[in-house]
């Protein structure tokens, strides 16, 4: 894992650091690559199984899973390897338990995999810890046959770089997805949902470039590089046979360095690049999409809600408050997510922004909102928490009810007393849990049969039952809740459909389903348990909700541009029975289905006896170490051997460098341990050092060079705190620190140059603040930040002086939407030892002032907006997402009794881009032009801008 801020003080840069940051990706799609050096509470109790094939690690009360996904990990591993040909190697398998994000990775440098075991309220219809299992399992195949010459310590480093050079996120991603989904009877794959984007896009549109398809865009919703690498991987096996996979690997394999690889491969099997299999591929697809459209007679629905420009929008939920307005929740990629009213008139008014939520969902009774949102732990950021929010209409007041719950899809009771949600504890049982809408305090709890999981639970008109949709291994089914007896009645079969948002209507239940092949609104007839369509959209219809005050379905209809606010008349004998409905589906999965041999991985695992257990002990698995990289530093280059423990407690590094400057040895050592609140961090370096002292001779100055090595030690301890509320973001942090260095070997002693420094310590606090940002944002709205640094020599009886260093900035939302203004003001104050440092940031084109005055404070005004979205693709060298510019005034040493001019200022135009076909870094590209404020006139500078981030 990279080391970064205060877990890594030095300055260097590694292949690790480029390639292990350019595979944490996260998305809001179930199983992200995320990495992370994140760690569990101290409290967890740990765990393991080892297997012939796997050790997993996972908490104490998580046992009953443990052993079960002991069974499932072995026997899929088999049928996961088979074509590509590879059986892997033994690795770590970790259930995080702590965390209520649905997620998972694979990853190397440290070889591991981890589960986070808390299902979403949207996956597909089988269990989630199995479909996890099957995508994660095929990334440990992917890593074994692409790398596996090299993917052995201390060489993982390498290997992690060769797999991050080689293979772009859009294809491992979509193999993975193939995997799930021709292995078992669900898969994303299999869900129109998951992949309505790319169908709207690529029915909508003319052609739309693979850069556009794959980097995504300003301008439109697209639908990710899961998708895209889905349907691209399927096309090459459906065309090419599913030995095309083990033989594309297999060349990577054999040429890792080879320029391009993935598209030269696919070249040399298929004849195609990846930007003309992405084209064939779009191409096929729009064929078979339009030839669904002229099969299913679609409806065109007229939208409620008004767009007033081309921003792409989804108007969430609709649900009607009275018979002349519809509340709803809008997303959006020019502003964050907020609860909305809909006028009849067409006026939308803005209620509430909200923060983070894992699914998007909200349930309105009586004048009031509820809706669940993500909260992060002040500290162990493996754990999480998912809490219910209200909002009252009337008093215009928000509120959180719950704290440090994990509580899912709350549905408030028609007169708005009560509150039901899906509860997932840290043992994955599965409740419904009913609290009091005015304090949040716990009322009642429902065990879900069988402890199968449970999804987006709804009240009837009175609140005496409640529908939810319950999954198992066979797929999904709508049950009902009696509250009053607390029995469970299932009202359908279990199925294979994405059965999704079920509502009552006039005591029949209606839901969202996919039996045509396209996602659309069904009703289940209670009497005759008979389920008729609705609705008959053209990309998909979500989202229903019972009007009772117009007697009609609202919905949300997808767009080009989102999801539109739609009605049906409501009747209660109407619809087309599903048994006259022809599944139109576009089955890609079907092929891949076929190849694999028609049968679901999980109908065959047999039940064993279970696996002895052991604890895990941290003081057993401190160290763990796994790369050896290439480093470089300002002058010097060397080697460094890395070791990072599984449950990223302890992180350990020793290196050599050669300074190429003074042809001199460097050597240096760090050790972070982060299970206890405070991180601690102690560094050792040995180094040779060079000045040039200055004196006078004979009246002129001499430079005299001064040589020596010195030991330096440092420690610091750190105290992190971050949380967030509602759509607010806060951290704040306190750290102390000091060191120790020795000085030796010095060739030519002076007397003002200490032998010793002992033990500076050096103290900071920080704090900050800020709104969430829209994906067009380019800055957050409100936001505040200061740190406040002091410095000092209290135990050192020959040094003296001390350096205060503030440094703030302040946010402000510009004129128009997405613009911002930044206000940033830095001060200090230095004596003694610390006359000369200058530790606050400098004004633009320091460099070319004639004066050489340094500064103790600086102020900074800047403006940035965004011009437009070009979406240009130049080849494969770039691709260009935005075009942004920006205005500044750059202040020094302002003073209150002086006039307030700037020293310097001037403007600057950037793109935002990807670089040679890869997805991270993004980059920042550009020129400055700055105007120095000062006499005699100087010719304005320019400057080259670039930067990158992950």
């Amino acid at each position: 894992m990279p080391k970064s801020g205060y877990f890594y003080n030095h300055k260097k840069l590694t292949i690790k650091i480029i390639t292990s940051i350019y595979l944490s990706l996260s998305t809001q799609s179930a199983y992200p690559q995320l990495f992370n050096a994140d760690q569990n509470p101290p409290t967890v109790k740990w765990r393991q199984i080892n297997t012939e094939n796997f050790q997993i690690i996972y908490p104490s009360e998580f046992e009953s899973e443990a052993q079960r996904m002991s069974n499932i990990l072995e026997i899929s591993i088999k049928r996961v390897a088979v074509t590509l040909n590879k059986k892997p190697k033994k690795i770590s398998i970790i259930l995080q338990n702590q965390g209520t994000t649905a997620n998972g990775f694979v990853q190397l440098a440290p070889r591991r995999s981890e589960f986070f075991t808390t299902p979403s309220q949207s996956f597909d219809y089988q269990d989630w810890l199995n479909s996890l299992a099957v995508h994660e399992l095929r990334h440990v195949v992917q890593f074994d046959k692409l790398t596996g010459k090299y993917n052995f310590p201390p060489f993982e480093t390498l290997a992690l770089s060769i797999f991050g050079i080689s293979l772009p996120p859009w294809f491992y991603e979509g193999d993975a997805v193939n995997t799930e989904t021709s292995l078992t009877n669900a898969g994303r794959g299999r869900i129109p949902e998951w992949s309505v984007i790319l169908k709207t896009n690529t029915v909508s549109s003319k052609k739309i470039s693979y850069s556009k398809n794959y980097f995504g865009s300003f301008k439109v919703f697209n639908p990710g590089y899961y998708q895209l690498g889905y349907f691209m991987n399927s096309k090459l096996r459906n065309d090419y046979g599913k030995g095309i996979m083990d033989s594309l690997f297999t060349r990577m394999s054999n040429f890792p360095l080879r320029p391009y690889n993935l598209s030269n491969s696919t070249k040399k099997f298929t004849g195609l690049s990846t930007r003309k299999l992405h084209a064939e591929t779009s191409k096929n697809l729009k064929e078979k999409w339009e030839n669904q459209l002229r099969k299913i007679n679609y409806v065109k629905y007229n939208s409620i809600n008004r767009r007033k420009d081309d921003t792409p929008e989804n108007f969430l939920f609709p649900t009607a408050i009275n018979a002349n307005e519809i509340l709803y929740l809008k997303e959006s990629k020019a502003s964050t997510p907020a609860f909305f009213i809909l006028k009849n008139d067409g006026k939308s008014i803005r209620l509430f922004n909200i923060g983070y939520q894992e699914t998007s969902w909200f349930s309105y009774a009586a004048d009031k909102i509820v809706w669940d949102e993500s909260r992060v732990d002040l500290r162990y950021k493996k754990r999480s928490f998912n809490v219910i929010c209200i909002y009252n209409i009337s008093t215009r007041k928000a509120k959180q009810l719950t704290h440090r719950s994990r509580l899912f899809a709350p549905a408030i009771s028609p007169d708005g007393k009560y509150i039901i949600a899906v509860e997932v504890s840290t043992s994955n049982q599965i409740s419904l849990v009913k609290i009091d809408a005015q304090n949040g305090k716990q009322l009642g709890r429902y065990l879900s049969p069988q402890n199968n999981m449970l999804q987006m639970p709804c009240f009837n008109s009175d609140g005496t039952k409640l529908v939810a949709v319950s999954i198992t291994t066979t797929g999904k089914t709508l049950v009902e809740l009696d509250l009053k007896s607390g029995t469970f009645n299932k009202l359908i079969p279990y199925q294979f459909q994405e059965i999704l948002r079920p509502v009552y209507a006039d005591g029949q239940v209606v839901f969202k389903a996919h039996y045509n092949g396209v996602d659309n609104i069904y009703r289940l007839d209670f009497p005759s348990k008979q389920i008729f369509q609705l609705s008959s959209a053209k990309f998909g219809a979500y989202n229903p909700s019972f009007d009772n005050f117009n007697k009609r379905i609202l919905f949300n209809n997808y767009q080009v541009l989102g999801q539109d606010i739609a009605q049906l008349n409501w009747q209660p004998q109407g619809g087309k029975n599903i048994k006259n409905i022809e599944d139109t589906y576009v089955g890609y999965a079907d092929t891949l289905f076929a190849q694999e041999g028609a049968k679901n991985v999980f109908d065959s695992i047999p039940a064993i006896q279970p696996y002895p257990t052991k604890r895990y002990r941290e003081l057993s698995h401190l160290f763990n170490f796994h790369s050896l990289s290439y480093v470089t530093t300002d002058n010097s280059s060397g080697v460094e051997l890395e070791s990072d423990n599984k449950l990223n407690t302890l992180s350990f590094y020793a290196g050599y460098q050669y300074n190429n400057a003074l042809r001199k040895s460097a050597y240096n050592a760090g050790l972070f341990y982060k299970r206890f609140y405070p991180i601690v961090s102690l560094t050792y370096e040995n180094l040779p050092e060079l000045i040039n002292r200055q004196s006078v001779v004979n009246g002129q100055r001499v430079f005299t060079p001064v040589t020596w090595r010195e030991h330096e030690v440092k420690s610091e301890v750190t105290f992190p705190f971050s949380f967030n509320r509602f759509n607010n973001t806060y951290s704040a942090g306190f750290k102390v620190g000091t060191s120790f260095t020795n000085r030796y070997n010095i060739d030519k002693p002076f007397r003002n140059l200490a032998e010793h420094i002992w033990f500076p310590m050096h103290y900071q606090v920080s704090a900050s603040r800020s709104t969430r940002r829209s994906s067009r944002d380019l800055g957050a709205r409100w936001g505040q930040s200061f740190s406040l640094t002091y410095r000092h020599f209290p135990f050192d009886e020959t040094l003296a002086g001390d350096l205060i260093v503030l440094k703030s900035s302040f946010l402000f939302p510009g004129i128009i939407r997405n613009h911002s203004f930044q206000a940033q003001f830095n001060w200090q104050n230095r004596s003694g030892q610390y006359q000369n440092t200058v530790d606050i940031p400098r004004v633009s084109g320091y460099s070319y002032l004639q004066s050489a005055a340094d500064p103790y404070n600086t102020l900074f005004f800047t403006y940035r907006m965004p011009l437009f979205y070009p979406d240009w693709e130049l080849g494969p060298i770039a691709y260009i997402k935005r075009i942004r510019a920006g205005f500044f005034a750059d202040f020094q040493n302002v003073k209150l009794d002086k006039p307030f001019q700037p020293r310097t200022y001037g403007l600057e135009v950037r793109g935002d881009m990807n670089l040679l076909r890869f997805y991270l870094p993004n980059f920042d590209i550009g020129g400055k032009l700055i105007f120095l404020n000062e006499k005699p006139r100087q010719n304005p500078i320019f400057e080259l801008v670039a930067s990158y981030s992950f």
